[in-house]
């Protein structure tokens, strides 16, 4: 048994801890650039909140909220050269993923010259470039249960041109502080409460089977899995419920955690495509699209571990290969009872394009195939797609 663990994010999590944010900036400088996405932070008075919180800790605030729902290359490049133009020390995230994405990229692009491009897709020697410890530090507030990505050390970006949407990583995007206060997530409309929790159980899931999975990151990883189960369906059912909204942002950050460590594999390998190519695709939602017919594939492969799965999420069954074989439908109850028993064919995906999708995940997201126990075909990737369809 070897593994190494290493996550250097402080997290700071609890009702209220928004209202820290001045005593967790000071020292960070003077010049902050806060990015956030295009309406809601402004709608629920947080970005106002935010702004009035980092000017009382001394810095001189710069917004920058032009990031769309999938954040593009363009952005990241508008956002870097902003934080230069600014002179800015460090930056701040506020949204849901694609803001704290976003801010974790600026954070790269304001402190390298470089083509971004180089930290998003493999070069000749088929490694990415990562950032170095020059990146800007980063506060990521979460304001959706969530991505997790105030927990991890990636930035998922769209490079519009190519319709490929792919990540750039490493220790240095890791963020300075992560707040989570489920507060914020209260005034979430019970949609993006339910496509952004999937997101935390797929991230759970797909970290609990991974090639690389460990000790630690399984015991983190079933319990998401069975906060979710728990308390998802009330979050979405009344926005207002305190304990299932804690309950969601405590599997957010366990799912953060093993995400951090084990990354993702086959779900996102076809998400992030399909997300490339329909840019108003909500991620959560394309992952729902695939969730069952994954599950079955991973019953036949690794029955042991979604028998463990299966019982978080209430399947009563003793014996392991008959309850690995009703994850998918317990799974779909799930989706169901939350409004995201969602087909590809909803979401506006072509019946042409499954073909293209499968080349993609298999073009540049063969970093999360390689995770996925056992191999992957590109029958593999088309036979999900047409199931989810």
């Amino acid at each position: 048994m070897n593994f190494v663990f290493y996550n250097p994010t402080r997290l700071v999590f609890g009702d209220g801890r928004f209202h820290e944010l001045s005593e967790l900036a000071a020292g960070l400088g003077n010049r902050a650039l806060l990015v956030t996405g295009r309406s809601a932070m402004q709608k629920t008075g947080h970005l106002d909140n935010a702004v009035e919180m980092l000017e009382q800790a001394g810095a001189r605030v710069t917004v920058f909220d032009h990031i769309p729902p999938n954040p593009t290359l363009e952005a990241i490049e508008d956002g870097g050269r902003l934080a230069r133009e600014t002179d800015c020390d460090f930056i701040v995230g506020l949204g849901g993923g694609s803001a704290m994405d976003s801010a974790k990229a600026i954070a790269v692009a304001a402190t390298h010259d470089c083509n971004l491009r180089e930290f998003l897709l493999p070069g000749e020697n088929g490694v990415k470039r990562q950032p170095t410890d020059d990146t800007l530090p980063v506060i990521a507030i979460t304001s959706t249960a969530g991505t997790s990505s105030e927990l991890t050390p990636f930035a998922v970006i769209t490079m519009s041109d190519t319709c490929e949407k792919s990540a750039m990583g490493g220790p240095a995007l890791y963020p300075h502080v992560a707040i989570a206060d489920p507060q914020l997530t209260r005034s979430l409309p019970p949609r993006i409460t339910a496509s952004t929790g999937m997101d935390v159980m797929c991230h759970a899931l797909e970290g609990y089977v991974s090639t690389v999975a460990n000790p630690i990151t399984d015991v983190l990883a079933l319990h998401a899995i069975e906060l979710v189960a728990l308390h998802l369906p009330h979050a979405v059912a009344d926005g207002g419920d305190e304990d299932a909204r804690r309950g969601m942002m405590l599997a957010n950050c366990l799912a953060g955690y093993v995400l951090s460590q084990n990354g993702t594999n086959l779900m996102h390998a076809l998400e992030h495509p399909m997300s490339g190519r329909y840019p108003d695709l909500p991620h959560g939602e394309g992952l729902c699209a695939v969730l069952s017919a994954w599950a079955e594939l991973m019953a036949e492969r690794q029955p042991d571990r979604l028998a463990a799965v299966a019982r978080r999420i209430g399947v009563q069954e003793a014996d392991d290969v008959r309850a690995a074989a009703h994850t998918a439908e317990a799974l779909s109850q799930l989706l169901a009872q939350v409004g995201m028993d969602l087909c590809l064919n909803q979401l506006g995906v072509e019946p042409h394009m499954l073909d293209t999708l499968a080349d993609d995940a298999l073009r540049y997201m063969h970093h999360a195939l390689a995770k996925t126990p056992g191999q992957v075909t590109r029958e593999h990737l088309t036979d999900i797609l047409q199931a989810s369809y």
